[in-house]
């Protein structure tokens, strides 16, 4: 893949970058790409190896309540399964 790097980029153009990525929990950097394949009508791209694709998918709120029932469920001990 090729690298380049956008010089003098206005500010309202930034700023609405910035809060969608913000809003989704993707970077400015995939953002940006994802705002040109989308401009091109090229979609998204190759499915990846990874779960980037899931970012924004849920939000801070209920992951949060994920997270605590996550750490509850390895917080309680079964004394049971240690004898």
């Amino acid at each position: 893949m090729k690298a380049f790097t956008l010089h003098k980029v206005d500010d309202e153009l930034y700023k609405r970058l910035v809060s969608e990525a913000s809003e989704k929990g993707w970077s400015v950097n995939e953002t940006a790409k994802r705002k040109l394949r989308d401009s091109y009508g090229l979609g998204s791209q190759k499915k990846k190896k990874d779960l980037s694709w899931m970012k924004g998918m849920i939000t801070k709120e209920d992951w949060d309540r994920a997270e605590k029932r996550i750490n509850a469920a390895f917080e309680a001990v079964d004394k049971e399964e240690w004898k």
